[in-house]
């Protein structure tokens, strides 16, 4: 498969400390419930990673991958918990570069946004930077002390040592989507008053020394990320009575100054509070499928049982779709805008960029070549990571350069794979994508095919 000159700026390589991109896209952290509930990884993982190196993306950043059991999200993705799963990385790994494209590995602490705990950790709150549930789904959580904040930071050390030794080419660390490094750093959600709370300096205090021990266990030349939220601004979109504002943009901006100080490589641009979230991902909130897989959650958190009921009705169902886009830019006389999503935190993208002087990955909709060169060409950002894009259509990065500006069946934006994923495969189930039914689920088990017939984890 050939590519476009390197006039065109999607083509156009960029070295990251020493890591070269062969093109400016990248996928996102995308993932589901594909592996073992212990965290082991399975050959479905490999054979779903491989599917987006072939289609031509430089980079993949990993699914979620929990630096401890107790911060795993949701059981059933690859960890990187233990040195037991070094190989099973490294095997992945292996594999993607086979397709020139480069593998990071993305650490993961979910803290009091633990959808689905482990059964060892049901009832337990997760550890926080507060004691009080969140907004979305009222998720436990408990106040953790010093002495547990200095274990998590010794404990994202050991995962990047292993990501290292696995062969990834970098590593990526959350500090977005209200995960728990996210938790420190929003004014909206830290109540401590010890010296991880208060100030904004205070509650990136975590965020600095999680690089610090990154940075000691892996070297200054291995690429390190962090997946920062823009601004926390919207965090009353969830729930209209909340007040609290959160972080905003400036305060972002602050915190990248630090970053790019404590020798980070690159910042992945996210929005919002939560996930899911009005803006990640943008679009519908299709409320009819998200009852059914919202069901499992029902003793996860307080406000579930409150949001499963609403959804049983059509009246109320409709009432939480118009208070998930009520203030969406993108939303018209009810209709969807795919124009103002593709793109939507570029803005917030160039002011970090311009704060800290880092190279900036933005996240946010994207699928079509022509926005996709503005932005870059503009400056706003560096690389672009898509997430539901390459989902439904795999081969993006091959059709663009191929000349076409947009795939002939678009992500539609209507979100049914991400309230699909806590019961089913990861997948596009927006129907009218498919020549019929019986085609979608054939695409959406076709990884589990080929890991059956293809290549296995482990060394």
């Amino acid at each position: 498969m050939g590519t476009r000159s390197t006039n065109d700026p999607i083509f156009q390589p960029v070295t990251i400390n020493g890591l070269t991109f062969k093109n400016r896209i990248i996928r996102s952290s995308l993932g589901g419930r594909i592996d073992y509930y212990d965290g082991s990884m399975s050959d479905a993982r490999i054979a779903w990673d491989r599917q987006f190196a072939r289609g031509g993306v430089s980079a993949i950043i990993s699914s979620n991958a929990g630096i401890r059991t107790d911060g795993i999200a949701v059981p059933g993705y690859a960890a990187i918990d233990h040195d037991r799963t070094i190989p099973s990385w490294r095997a992945l790994v292996r594999e993607i570069h086979k397709y020139d494209c480069h593998y990071i590995i993305q650490l993961h602490f979910s803290g009091r946004q633990r959808d689905l705990a482990r059964k060892e950790y049901v009832g337990v709150p997760g550890m926080s930077a507060t004691g009080k549930p969140d907004l979305l789904h009222g998720l436990r959580a408990r106040q953790s002390t010093a002495a547990e904040i200095h274990d998590v930071v010794r404990d994202y050390g050991q995962a990047a040592r292993r990501a290292r030794e696995a062969g990834a080419d970098g590593i990526e660390i959350v500090a977005c989507n209200g995960y728990l490094l996210h938790q420190f750093l929003s004014s909206a959600i830290n109540e401590r008053t010890d010296e991880y709370g208060g100030d904004l300096r205070a509650r990136a205090r975590i965020l600095l020394e999680v690089i610090a021990a990154v940075r000691a266990a892996v070297g200054r030349d291995f690429f390190v990320s962090v997946k920062l939220s823009g601004r926390d601004d919207h965090n009353a979109w969830t729930a209209p009575f909340e007040r609290a504002v959160g972080n905003t943009i400036e305060d972002s901006m602050a915190v990248a100054r630090w970053l790019a100080e404590a020798g980070l490589d690159a910042i992945h641009l996210s929005q919002g509070d939560s996930f899911p979230h009005p803006r990640i991902p943008a679009g519908s909130f299709p409320t009819d499928e998200a009852r059914i897989s919202y069901a499992v959650m029902y003793y996860e958190g307080t406000r579930v049982p409150t949001n499963i009921f609403m959804m049983n009705f059509a009246l109320l169902r409709r009432l939480i779709e118009w208070n998930w886009g009520r203030r969406m830019p993108y939303k018209r006389g009810g209709k969807l805008l795919p124009e103002a999503i593709e793109g939507m935190s570029q803005a917030d993208a160039a002011k970090i960029k311009e704060a800290a002087g880092l190279p900036v990955i933005c996240v946010g909709g994207w699928q079509t070549a022509g926005p996709i060169r503005g932005a870059l060409a503009a400056g706003h950002c560096d690389v672009i990571s898509i997430a539901r894009g390459l989902l439904a259509n795999p081969d993006l990065v091959h059709r663009f350069a191929e000349g076409q500006n947009a795939p002939d069946k678009p992500c539609t934006y209507c979100n049914k794979c991400a309230v699909n994923a806590l019961r089913h495969p990861l997948a596009c189930w927006e129907e009218s994508r498919f020549e019929s039914r019986e085609r979608m689920f054939e695409e959406a088990y076709r990884i589990f095919q080929e890991a059956a017939v293809g290549v296995h984890g482990g060394e």
